[in-house]
């Protein structure tokens, strides 16, 4: 058969909609790690697939007609599993149409966890057959070690309290509940960092809805807003944070939660969507619809004895550590060798 014996030869598309730091971070690590594996070239051209590392439900980056073997990665439907807080709008309906098209001559679907995968077979009536779960890994900086003096560096630099907690949303969309975060912090009187690279415009002129309440319910002014941060101070900050709380109503995976439990950041984690997946048991957890059950749990971490917290933080950092780019490139790769195989029966 060919290709069975040599390279195969992968076209990963890396347009405008790969870029930023949840898509952008998934290519880039990704591309990074296949490179380092056998029988496999990453090339545009004469590729034998390929791979779209992204897949947009409101605009068109999927296309109908297909000239090689396809492969979409599809990180999760949140929009649509959260609908009446995700307005299409009549152009978004008209694109979300087309990718449903697009999508159902593709070889191969894969998606981040098994609760995306019952997401897309769902909303887009693909076979779970076709649907391929590979976690994605936090990047091995967060597993580094760091000095002192770099953690005091980073904490003036931010201007960082000796105890905050922490979260982490690329945006303030609404899965991502900051309103009740903040809300719930402002009672327990603590700070909170959110790190995001447009949180600090949005509050000055917030127009999410979610912000728009926080600001009105005055529940913004124990918030420090650092915007944009590199990974490697994001590693630090996850190391200096009292607690990291992922608040999330839903999530297809939760990134910023594996990263805080690599760093061995003591974490607090809403019970909804995948995120059971990446803590499995290994977190204080929370009912995200529920203030009440979010206070408590942030309680209880912040009044955990030394030993039990400490217990913790190495439960989740061992949990943490089983998720690895090496493991993602290589089974994808098995994808890619699956896919070949099925176009030359």
């Amino acid at each position: 058969m060919k290709n069975m014996g040599n390279a195969i030869k992968v076209f990963l598309e890396s347009g405008t909609h790969s870029q930023g730091r949840g898509v952008g971070f998934y290519t880039k690590n990704l591309a990074k790690t296949l490179t380092k594996l056998p029988g496999i070239s990453l090339t545009d051209v004469n590729p034998d697939i390929v791979h779209y590392p992204y897949f947009d439900l409101f605009y068109h980056t999927l296309p109908i007609k297909k000239t090689k073997p396809t492969i979409v990665t599809i990180h999760d439907v949140t929009p649509l599993v959260m609908s009446g807080r995700y307005p299409k709008g009549i152009r978004g309906s008209i694109n979300l149409a087309r990718q449903w098209l697009a999508l159902q001559s593709v070889s191969a679907v894969i998606t981040d966890s098994e609760n995306s995968k019952t997401d897309i077979e769902r909303h887009f009536r693909v076979s779970k057959e076709k649907i391929n779960v590979i976690p994605r890994a936090a990047d091995p900086i967060y597993g580094k070690a760091i000095g002192e003096d770099r953690q005091k560096e980073v904490k003036n630099k931010f201007h960082l309290p000796d105890k905050f907690i922490l979260t982490v949303a690329g945006g303030p969309n609404p899965n991502k509940n900051l309103p009740s975060l903040a809300e719930v912090t402002d009672r327990l009187d603590i700070p909170l960092v959110i790190v995001g690279r447009g949180m600090l415009q949005e509050i000055k002129e917030p127009v999410h809805p979610e912000l728009i309440d926080m600001v009105r319910l005055k529940v913004y002014k124990h918030l420090i807003l650092p915007g944009y941060v590199t990974n490697e101070d994001l590693s630090i900050i996850y190391r200096l944070a009292s607690l990291y709380v992922q608040p999330s109503l839903y999530e297809g995976f939760g990134l910023p939660l594996l990263e805080a439990m690599s760093t061995g950041c003591l974490v607090a984690s809403s019970n909804s969507g995948s995120l059971p997946e990446i803590y499995h048991e290994n977190a204080i957890t929370f009912n995200p619809c529920k203030l009440s059950s979010m206070e408590k749990a942030i309680k209880k971490a912040l009044s955990l004895p030394l030993e039990a917290k400490q217990l913790q933080i190495e439960l989740a950092k061992a949990k943490a550590a089983t998720f690895s780019w090496q493991k993602t490139a290589q089974a994808t790769l098995e994808v890619y060798k699956n896919v070949i195989q099925a176009t030359q029966i």
